[in-house]
């Protein structure tokens, strides 16, 4: 069972960066095109997806996010990589001041490399430099 939620978590983590990046370009091009009524409703229901994989992941494999630092660690990037993914698309829709749609839409990236990094090599990044 956690073995098929985590090829379902890293399929939903995948589609998640992609929608994202649909989002930004297509914004980019035109704010317009982030309208479009699919484009509101898909991307959340992927990111909600991604969480309840979280939930099952955890569940299954009897962890809480603050059990270990690569557990808090990829809270602290989920946390990051949804708030500045956020922030990214407001600010391309002109809610969110427009000089920090690249600034915003950057460290969502980051935020999203930093969580694959840590996934990938089961070591915490930043945690494992404060402790």
């Amino acid at each position: 069972m956690y073995m098929m939620f985590k090829h379902l978590h890293a399929t939903l983590a995948v589609l998640s960066i992609v929608f994202l990046l649909y989002r930004i370009f297509a914004g980019w091009a035109n704010a317009e095109n982030l309208n479009k009524k699919w484009l509101k409703i898909v991307p959340h229901a992927v990111d909600g997806l991604l969480v309840v994989s979280i939930i099952a992941l955890l569940v299954s494999s009897g962890m809480h996010p603050f059990s270990s630092a690569f557990h808090t660690e990829k809270l602290l990037g989920f946390v990051c990589y949804i708030a500045f993914s956020v922030l990214a698309v407001l600010a391309i829709k002109g809610r969110v001041s427009a000089k920090l749609k690249t600034p915003f839409a950057a460290l969502a990236l980051i935020s999203w490399f930093w969580l694959v990094r840590v996934a990938f090599l089961k070591q915490p990044l930043l945690l494992a430099m404060a402790g």
